[in-house]
């Protein structure tokens, strides 16, 4: 019996070996890399953990079980025509593959582009794509030189070295697993909808509509270029803006709260900690504002904490074809290598795209900016104050709208700024015609400014202020050196407290030294200081302090 084990054995070897080889693959791109990216960017899934991991292992064994059918048809090809050195071909093909794609996603992905929704210029990783393709041309070298020299041990040392590269993932993960609590919290599923969007206060509202990807000197010479000034009339306009991040992610939070990340604590810890300790919602809930927030990327666990009157729990489910395709697009940009990966499509990777709403409900709050401009309608009054904060796409490509805000092909940011400034005068105009204008504080900003594609330069947002019972002849000009810390700090009280914009930061020194945290890879932060104007990119000073995760 025993014999016929061994000999059944030895017979099936290298199958084996291969399911072995197939098994660990699998299991590192469908199991152990989706638990670690959810694990660092919880807060980037709209679903839960215990629902991802499901349609993960089922995404495994489809995978696993392709894999061998290949693994079977090349043994049994090379067993048909009596050449045995097919299969060994096979093998030494596969482990090649294997350990440079451990290598490329565990230990050179460090240099990969951000995923910020910006087109990837591939051609600007020259150094990359050279390094990738030493350390495959190193592999191949490698495993030639193992085979020749080590022959019949050959097998064996494919089957260790996939073992020992099981170990080292599956450590990991455990680590993970029983380390990070958090990816274990059931999200609430709170989404905002389009209910009260029309909707203002009789006694006092405090409007924000924040424009995405907005650089305020590109802005304001758009403007000026149409002569669409006169928009902007009864506002102050900052142009020396500084943000404190160059991203959405940690921007958004920020000009809630004031309260800086930096890369401490999980980044869905401080999200909540914003909602929680935020000075702007603080004062809004004492001076009895009704809160109201349309941002289609809200999470928040628990809206008994804040009563967003707009939020609601949606039922949603996970389509699996749609999370394969978006799953895979993610293994292939972080495991390919480099000169591979612009094949990944990994620019239109969106987790969104397979969300099922089960309740058929299409109230759910978009951001796109053609459809908040189809949204927006006649005031209806209430009589609670009235706060409004509006995330819409700005300037944030796809570069798909014109002045009209119709769809175009080919378009240009210039055309997106257009479209930007077309919404901005639809916002105001229904707000005017309601007869609310004159007791409503409206801040218009974005998140942060932009620089084509380059991660450096986007650190001056857009800024538009009117207070309560506001006018001008035109739009005023401020020199103040602003920071998105004065939000927080002052400007936002001094709004609620009846200060017209060009009240606001009398006591700002124009000698002072502002803080901005860069990054490119989300979690690697740089301090930087600013001694100079908000646009004056090459006077960002590192510190030499970093904040890692």
């Amino acid at each position: 019996m025993i014999k016929k084990i061994i000999k059944y054995k030895d017979k099936f070897r290298k199958i084996i070996l291969t399911s072995i080889l197939d098994f660990v693959l699998c299991f590192m791109l469908f199991i152990y890399e989706p638990i670690i990216a959810y694990s660092s960017n919880i807060n980037d899934y709209w679903f839960n953990f215990k629902d991802m991991i499901v349609n993960n292992i089922i995404l495994f064994l489809i995978v696993f079980s392709i894999i061998f059918l290949f693994n079977l048809l090349f043994y049994f090809i090379s067993k048909k025509l009596d050449k045995p050195f097919i299969y060994n071909l096979y093998i030494i093909i596969f482990f090649v593959g294997f350990i440079d794609i451990y290598i490329q996603g565990n230990y050179l992905a460090g240099s990969l582009p951000t995923l910020d929704g910006s087109p990837i210029l591939w051609n600007n990783y020259i150094n990359q794509n050279i390094i990738s393709i030493l350390f495959l041309v190193l592999v191949i070298l490698v495993n030639i030189i193992l085979y020749r020299k080590f022959n019949a041990k050959y097998d064996k040392i494919v089957f260790y070295s996939s073992l020992l590269v099981f170990a080292m993932i599956f450590v990991s993960l455990i680590s993970t697993l029983f380390t990070n609590k958090e990816i274990y919290v059931e999200k609430g599923n709170y989404a905002s909808t389009n209910e009260n969007i029309n909707v203002l206060s009789s006694n006092k509202n405090f409007l924000v509509l924040l424009i995405d990807c907005v650089d305020s000197k590109k802005f304001d010479e758009v403007i000026k270029e149409n002569d669409k000034e006169n928009i902007f009339k009864d506002f102050t306009y900052y142009p020396d803006t500084l943000s404190t991040y160059g991203f959405t992610r940690d921007s958004i939070p920020f000009i809630f709260s004031g309260i800086w990340y930096e890369a401490q604590v999980p980044y869905s810890k401080y999200y909540l900690q914003a909602f929680d300790d935020s000075k702007l919602f603080n004062m809004l809930k004492k001076q009895k504002y009704d809160l109201n927030i349309y941002d289609d990327e809200l999470q928040i666990l628990n809206n008994d904490k804040y009563d967003v009157k707009n939020i609601k729990i949606v039922n949603s489910k996970i389509n699996f074809l749609s999370f394969v395709k978006q799953e895979v697009k993610y293994v292939l940009f972080k495991y390919l290598p480099f000169p591979l990966k612009k094949y990944s499509s990994i620019e239109s990777m969106d987790y969104n795209k397979c969300k099922i709403n089960v309740d058929n409900d299409n109230t759910l709050f978009n951001w796109s900016d053609q459809k908040y401009y189809d949204l927006l309608d006649n005031i209806e009054l209430q009589e609670n104050n009235y706060f409004q904060f509006v995330h819409i796409e700005g300037g944030h490509l796809p570069y798909d709208l014109n002045e009209n805000v119709d769809t175009i092909e080919n378009g240009t940011y210039d055309d997106k700024l257009l479209a930007t400034i077309t919404i901005i005068d639809k916002y105001l105009t229904r707000i005017k015609e309601s007869d609310q204008y004159n007791n409503s504080v409206i801040i218009i900003l974005s998140d942060h400014g932009f620089n084509d594609y380059e991660s450096v330069g986007r650190q001056n947002p857009a800024l538009y202020i009117k207070g309560i019972n506001e006018y001008h002849d035109k739009m005023l000009i401020s020199d103040k050196k602003v920071s998105y810390v004065d939000l927080n700090d002052s400007i936002y009280q001094d709004l609620l407290n009846g200060k017209k914009s060009f009240e606001l930061l009398s006591d700002i020194d124009d000698t002072r030294i502002r803080r901005y945290l860069y990054y490119k890879d989300y979690d690697k932060m740089i301090e930087q200081t600013l001694d100079g104007h908000a646009w004056e990119t090459d006077k960002l000073k590192s510190t030499g302090v970093r904040y890692e995760r």
